[in-house]
């Protein structure tokens, strides 16, 4: 199968699991071109070389037709990512006469109204369709997943590690919670845009398993919580809100909500991180780490989630052919 994805380029996840989707549709036999707009960044492009990601970043929707008719012919069905794209994936689904699809990625998503219009919608959670709801096309909740890296082993350092893009309504519980880890021993660190004193930061990661295989404790929300999981790591769900350290009894609530934090909307206390983290024992974190790898690997599979994919393109593109028949 040829797919066309597009999608804007975003410093955070999103991204991220756009181009994972693009090496596990490679990886499954099929060809992709992405089509990333607003892509300004010489290193990134470099890294989409090297993962050998055929790509272009025009956002000019004749260059593009030109492009895909010359150099990508044949292709079978647009995958979009962003409210950005959103213009320039129905233009190319016109002229290639090919279906196309969106997924949601956020409650908030903008051009809610041109969602009908497309051959099909993928919500990333039940919450999402109990939101939501149906857009008069047909609509599939496909959750995200994540590669499966090989497990690290290392000794307890006491080691915290915020993955996350920080917006303001999400600095106040960041905060607090920085403040007590550092007043508790944590070390502490940053992938992403969270800055605080005594705080190491990385700024944006792309490839985030390295430093999560040195972390003993992972902060954020959504694909940050999935990645700590998979990587064997305890995660805390922490944003605008926060539902704590997830963990058996808590993880199937704090899943329909794409781990947002909205199962709780509580904002954060320190006496419940005290609970865990004032005085941690390396034991039970590594063994809730260990039991979120397990459960990572049964749920959060990303060659699942492309076989689900896979499927949804199939059926739209068959139900086009029969249309175009008719």
């Amino acid at each position: 199968m040829r797919i066309i994805i597009t999608t804007r380029f975003y410093r955070n996840g999103q991204t991220t699991h756009v181009t994972d989707l693009c090496t596990e549709l490679m990886r499954q036999g099929h060809q992709v071109l992405l089509i990333m707009t607003d892509l300004h960044d010489p290193t990134y492009s470099r890294w989409l070389r090297k993962a050998r990601i055929s790509f272009i970043t025009t956002s000019n929707q004749a260059k593009a037709v030109r492009y895909c008719s010359k150099w990508f012919a044949g292709p079978h069905i647009i995958h979009n990512h962003s409210s950005h794209t959103m213009a320039l994936a129905k233009t190319l689904s016109s002229q290639l006469h090919i279906p196309t699809i969106t997924t949601v990625h956020y409650l908030d998503f903008e051009l809610m109204r041109s969602l009908p219009s497309q051959d099909a919608v993928i919500l990333i959670s039940d919450e999402m369709e109990e939101v939501l709801g149906t857009f008069g096309t047909p609509t599939y909740v496909v959750e995200n997943g994540v590669p499966l890296p090989l497990l690290h082993r290392k000794a307890w350092r006491q080691q915290a590690l915020f993955l996350a893009q920080v917006t303001p309504d999400k600095e106040d519980n960041f905060r607090r919670m920085t403040e007590c880890l550092l007043s508790w021993d944590w070390k502490v660190h940053s992938a992403g845009n969270w800055k605080h004193k005594g705080v190491v930061q990385y700024g944006w990661v792309n490839r985030i398993y390295p430093l999560l295989a040195q972390s003993d404790l992972v902060l954020g929300t959504g694909r940050a919580v999935r990645e700590a999981m998979i990587a064997g790591k305890p995660a805390w769900v922490l944003g605008t809100y926060s539902d704590g350290l997830v963990t058996s009894s808590n993880v199937e609530h704090l899943r329909k909500t794409n781990f947002s934090g909205r199962s709780s909307k509580q904002r954060f206390e320190a006496s419940d991180a005290a609970l865990h983290l004032k005085n941690p024992v390396p034991s039970i974190l590594q063994a809730l780490g260990s039991w979120g790898r397990r459960y990572a690997e049964q749920h959060f599979s990303i060659e699942d989630m492309t076989r689900k994919l896979i499927a949804i393109y199939e059926e739209c593109i068959s139900k086009c052919s029969r249309d175009t028949v008719r």
